[in-house]
């Protein structure tokens, strides 16, 4: 069987306990997932009869990798939800889901992960829920009704947690960056990482900001301070279209039942063609690598898939269609031990693959400025580009150009 896991907080991890307890009797059994919050247990050599699919690849899966155990398919959002209906490339035999226990009305919160167990959910042959009262109930379009679940077990125990990483100088001056491109009254979209926890951190003094797709830690003080009202979207006012929330019990618990929160699935939350109609819509991403004709990687280092797609290439080119709307690559100047390499490149590494197209990056941001690219010439762009390179490097950057 191929079973489907929710991504991120929403990871049942008793039913991924026990399906690791009792392997060998499931020899061959495939779990499908994606972001991966704990420590890939069922990847260890001791659970060698299992095998992995995910759209999110981790360093952490590799030695399971070379055993022939994990394959990587190269899907985007958006596209997960096809391939997890009846008949698509990868639609499941079973889905795990994590939820919150039964209102009056019988229907089952998803909580914080709804992006694709839901629709997975709702047509799957089997559904087990790990049913949980310490999972928040969300609202929006995130539950699923007893009658579609076959067999739950009870379980209360704490979510698998995101803590806020650490933001240090080089982050902090990105997301002020950042924050200075973005208007008052848009919709952003940001990922997970320092970078992202920064630009949000970056953004209490702006106005009637709406979050899209994902929620992290540093959303709370937004919604705490105001600064998060989702008043000037011209559909859905009054709410943040959400498809996972990552955190701690801090979030968790400023979720619960909030009306600004509205949980969605990803056939909803990334579709460009719909996100496009929310003016002022700004999607920030982060990049492994960025060269200076504009193409972003931020999956692979050379040929080594180390990520997944994500969202990102949804949500670049719903940027590209907003009015108002702008897509931001925001990424540290340099990497490896001690910034010993430039993450802006005269070419991509070999083999690397281009998740964002150059036609579609806006802005490139790091700790030393920001970068438009948009409607820009060859030239112009990759001196931009170095503009913004670490001083280090700009001198070899140039001399490729």
């Amino acid at each position: 069987m191929k079973v489907l896991l929710p991504p991120g907080c929403g990871e049942p991890a008793a039913l991924v306990a026990e399906i690791c307890r009792q392997s060998e009797r499931l020899r061959d059994l495939t779990l499908v997932h994606g972001i991966h919050l704990g420590d890939f247990p069922f990847a260890r050599p001791e659970h060698a009869a299992l095998r992995v699919a995910t759209w999110h690849m981790s360093p952490r899966l590799e030695d399971a990798r070379r055993r022939g155990r994990v394959e990587f398919f190269p899907l985007r959002y958006f596209d997960l939800i096809a391939a997890f209906a009846p008949g698509g490339a990868w639609a499941p035999d079973a889905v795990l889901v994590h939820a919150a226990p039964p209102d009056d009305g019988g229907y089952l919160s998803l909580g914080v992960s709804v992006s694709v167990s839901l629709d997975a959910a709702r047509r799957a042959p089997l559904v087990i829920a790990q049913v949980n009262p310490r999972m928040p109930r969300t609202r929006g379009n995130g539950v699923l009704h007893r009658s579609q679940i076959d067999v739950w077990v009870e379980v209360d125990e704490p979510l698998t947690p995101y803590p806020p990483p650490r933001v240090g100088e080089v982050e902090r001056a990105i997301g002020t960056h950042v924050a200075a491109l973005v208007p008052d009254g848009a919709v952003v979209q940001v990922g997970v990482g320092a970078i992202p926890q920064a630009v949000l951190e970056a953004l209490t003094h702006h106005r009637d900001l709406a979050l899209h797709s994902l929620l992290v830690d540093a959303a709370v003080d937004l919604m705490a301070r105001g600064v998060v009202t989702a008043a000037r979207k011209p559909f859905h006012r009054g709410r943040c279209d959400i498809a996972e929330a990552m955190g701690t019990p801090r979030l968790f618990d400023a979720i619960r039942e909030n009306p600004l929160v509205s949980m969605d699935s990803s056939a909803t939350i990334h579709d460009p063609t719909l996100v496009a109609r929310l003016d002022r819509f700004v999607s920030i991403n982060s990049a492994l690598e960025i060269d200076l004709t504009g193409q972003v990687t931020a999956e692979t280092l050379g040929g080594r898939q180390v990520a997944g797609i994500g969202g990102q290439f949804d949500f670049v080119l719903a940027a590209s269609r907003s009015a108002g709307g702008a897509s931001i690559i925001a990424l540290p100047s340099t990497g490896g031990r001690g910034g010993a390499v430039s993450r802006i490149v005269p070419r991509l590494s070999a083999g690397a693959a281009v998740t964002t197209p150059r036609f579609v990056a806006d802005w490139v941001v790091t700790e030393h400025g920001a970068a438009k690219l948009s409607g820009m010439g060859e030239t112009a762009r990759a001196t931009a580009l170095i503009a913004v390179a670490h001083p280090r490097f700009r001198n070899d950057l140039e001399r490729a150009l």
